[in-house]
């Protein structure tokens, strides 16, 4: 299937030894393909996402509150309420 669209003889069998090397590297290097799969589909998905530090959290917020205060004079418009 894959050699008709590549035009190349076995190229199915180049593939999957391809995939066998990368497999048998990463376990020579004492990874677990399943764990790295794992780990790839939950920080992508963002489970595996650090929780920010809660000093710089902190100061975000304060920092984009000033921002708005600055913002509404500016414009001449009332502060908003900070939601809670």
């Amino acid at each position: 299937m894959l050699h008709h669209a590549l035009s190349v003889p076995y190229a199915e069998i180049s593939s999957m030894l391809g995939l066998a090397l990368v497999i048998l590297w990463l376990w020579l290097c004492g990874r677990n393909l399943r764990e790295l799969l794992t780990q790839a589909a939950f920080s992508l998905s963002g489970h595996l996402r650090p929780r920010p530090d809660r000093a710089m959290e902190c100061a975000l917020r304060n920092a984009f509150t000033q921002l708005d205060k600055e913002l509404a004079a500016v414009l001449d418009q009332p502060i908003p309420r900070p939601r809670r």
